[in-house]
């Protein structure tokens, strides 16, 4: 006679590898978001009593140039994404300076978490840049949201696709959990995060 299992025993199931990273790659959807491609398109009124966004002066001058909106956005992260094409500039504006005549015009992507900071600091953002309040020595690529969390709530997954609407192009990062131990490798991203760089990569 077979041996048959407890039933009330459960064996568990040895996940593969890899498994926990494992991001849909048959998302057929455009993977960005789009928005107003200038302040120019927006009808917002500033704030006076709002205080100017932070400001950074670069002088590493990369095709991209990534920037936290917050401590933790995860700017690192995205910058590494795009190899040596991409500079983390951390926390403010980045504004082209140094020697180098004439200064370029940098190409700026924008980054936070989902969480509730990360949201609020996206939303104060957004609502400067499109008021006209960023120094047009660099330009807006757009916005890049990354995943707090295996799973998002209902209210942040709304709160995201709004937000990234409000800027030229807008991207939503999944959470990869291998990413909290090891540096991503941007020469075997899946196919859902090579689009988005891709797509960056092809609107600067």
């Amino acid at each position: 006679m077979a041996q048959r299992g407890n039933p009330l025993i459960v064996a568990p199931k040895l996940p593969s590898q890899g498994s926990a990273d494992v991001i849909d790659d048959s998302f057929d959807e455009d993977v960005i978001y789009r928005g107003p491609a200038s302040p120019e398109e927006v009808t917002v009124t500033a704030d006076p009593d709002e205080t100017p966004w932070l400001q950074n002066t670069v002088t590493d001058f990369r095709p991209v140039t990534v920037f936290g909106l917050h401590g933790g956005a995860g700017a690192t992260t995205v910058a590494s994404l795009f190899g040596d094409d991409g500079l983390d500039a951390g926390l403010g504006w980045p504004v082209p300076g140094g020697w180098t005549r004439p200064l370029p015009t940098l190409d700026v992507l924008a980054v936070a978490r989902t969480h509730y900071a990360g949201l609020a600091a996206a939303e104060a953002f957004t609502n400067q840049w499109a008021t006209g309040r960023l120094p047009s020595s660099s330009r807006l690529l757009g916005l890049v949201l990354v995943d707090d969390g295996p799973t998002l709530t209902d209210g942040q997954k709304t709160a995201v696709k709004r937000l990234l609407r409000k800027t030229p192009r807008g991207a939503q990062v999944p959470w990869v959990e291998s990413w909290r131990q090891a540096p991503p490798d941007h020469e075997r991203l899946p196919r859902r995060l090579a689009k988005i760089i891709n797509a960056f990569r092809t609107h600067r």
